[in-house]
């Protein structure tokens, strides 16, 4: 067990955002995550002095995740060539689905926050998500200009739609709950995401013709190497 010096602020933190993600902060406690974690709360206590801090702390954390995993593939759409901008639409799609599928928790902390928990924290996304956010849009809006569309809503259309598959899936026909487990579902809804977004921005698939002739092994497909974008 790590202890309250050295990792244990890193257990606590990574305890605290599981339970976080999973109950909503307003339903957890500090003791809870002190349970959870194996240590007292005096020794969680010498880390954060209380959930307020300990929340933000996950937060900021996740965000620094996202924005390490994002902000290259933002950076290429900022700077790619005309003719390549749909590669880098597409290799910006599948990194912030990747990163959803790697860390689920992160869409289930923001979804939280979406239906108003902690919401006595009131200056959460404009020092948290805000600049991040902004960038982001910035980056679509190099592709959104040019097709007249609305970049604000169109990334805002990505994440909505990537967190409730990433965290809920479908329905299949059925009735059962398919997600990112099935393997069928989460190709359709990958390439869905790449026919909708690419439509809206007046960009073609490039990876089309791949996928008609090559089957679907899971992973993503990838640019090839003289389409290679911002090395990400």
């Amino acid at each position: 067990m790590d202890s309250a010096d050295g990792g244990g602020r890193e257990l606590i933190l990574r305890t605290a955002t599981r339970l976080f993600a999973a109950l909503g902060y307003d339903s957890s406690s500090v003791a809870q995550v002190a349970e959870a974690a194996g240590v007292s709360q005096e020794e969680l206590g010498a880390h954060f002095t209380g959930k307020r801090e300990l929340y933000l702390a996950v937060m900021e954390q996740a965000r620094n995740l996202l924005a390490e995993a994002i902000t290259p593939r933002v950076d290429a759409l900022m700077a790619v060539p005309p003719e390549r901008r749909a590669w880098a639409l597409h290799d910006f799609i599948d990194g912030y689905l990747d990163f959803c599928l790697a860390h689920p928790e992160m869409p289930a902390l923001w979804m939280h926050r979406w239906l108003s928990d902690a919401s006595d924290i009131v200056d959460l996304e404009a020092e948290n998500a805000q600049p991040l956010t902004q960038y982001v849009v910035e980056g679509v809006d190099t592709l959104a200009e040019p097709a007249g569309a609305d970049p604000l809503h169109t990334t805002y259309t990505m994440i909505w739609c990537i967190h409730g598959f990433v965290l809920s899936g479908v329905l299949n026909g059925s009735g059962y709950r398919r997600g990112v487990e099935d393997q069928d579902q989460l190709r359709r809804f990958r390439d869905h995401m790449h026919r909708l977004l690419g439509r809206a921005l007046d960009l073609p698939d490039p990876r089309a013709e791949e996928r008609a002739t090559s089957p679907y092994d899971g992973a993503t497909i990838s640019s090839p190497p003289d389409h290679d974008i911002g090395g990400t």
